[in-house]
């Protein structure tokens, strides 16, 4: 992945992801069942890149998200949210499952004045 840089030319700016990005095209569940296995480690680093620079700006639950960006992606892989349920025994480890379930482009948000809610909430969708 290409990365920005910042003014500081020795730190990469994560905080605009590329068109091209897979997490950039992760609408709903079913997009990450179309994955191939080898797409999945690069999504996963997509969206760690994107959990640090937006949690660096907003607050949040930076450590809980970061440890289950591998077992999140693998859950919708495997399973078809919304038929399959999941139970997170925490919200807090919910920001990886809201950028996976049509929530994605919305990140930036968490946390902010009418963006995502840091909980995970069933009124803010079906998944």
């Amino acid at each position: 992945m290409t990365q920005k840089m910042t003014s500081d030319s020795s730190k990469p700016d994560h905080s605009q992801q590329k068109s091209s990005s897979l997490l950039s095209r992760i609408t709903c569940p079913q997009d990450v069942q179309a994955l191939a296995v080898g797409q999945l480690l690069e999504l996963a680093d997509e969206i760690r890149e994107t959990l640090i620079s937006t949690l660096a700006r907003t607050g949040g639950h930076l450590g809980p998200n970061l440890g289950v960006v591998e077992l999140t992606i693998a859950l919708h892989h495997v399973f078809t949210t919304p038929r399959d349920k999941f139970l997170m025994d925490v919200s807090h480890q919910g920001y990886v499952h809201k950028m996976l379930t049509g929530r994605g482009g919305r990140i930036q948000s968490i946390r902010q004045y009418e963006g995502l809610n840091g909980f995970l909430l069933r009124t803010e969708s079906e998944h």
